[in-house]
């Protein structure tokens, strides 16, 4: 299978990509936050203040704090470590 590997650490994710993501993935921004991460902890965020434009500048300055990883087709998403959910993308 070809894909494309990318780095989130050295090419952030922009608002544009993050939005595009969500609606693949039948899901908002906000939802690709992990708020059990470890940075997520650090920065001492309070989930219920976040809204959609904060969370995608919060995803791009800090990246450790999305849900990964992203599996996508161009058509569907797959988030975090769900083998069933890479199955029905990969085929």
């Amino acid at each position: 299978m070809d894909f494309e590997y990318r780095n989130i650490l050295e090419k952030p994710l922009d608002a544009a990509e993050l939005d595009q993501l969500a609606t693949l993935g039948s899901t908002t921004v906000k939802e690709l936050l992990n708020p059990k991460s470890t940075s997520f902890k650090e920065l001492n965020l309070d989930l219920a203040t976040i809204d959609e434009q904060k969370a995608a500048n919060l995803i791009n300055v800090h990246p450790k704090i999305m849900r990964r990883p992203l599996l996508s087709d161009g058509q569907k998403l797959a988030i975090g470590f769900d083998p069933n959910h890479f199955q029905s993308i990969t085929g």
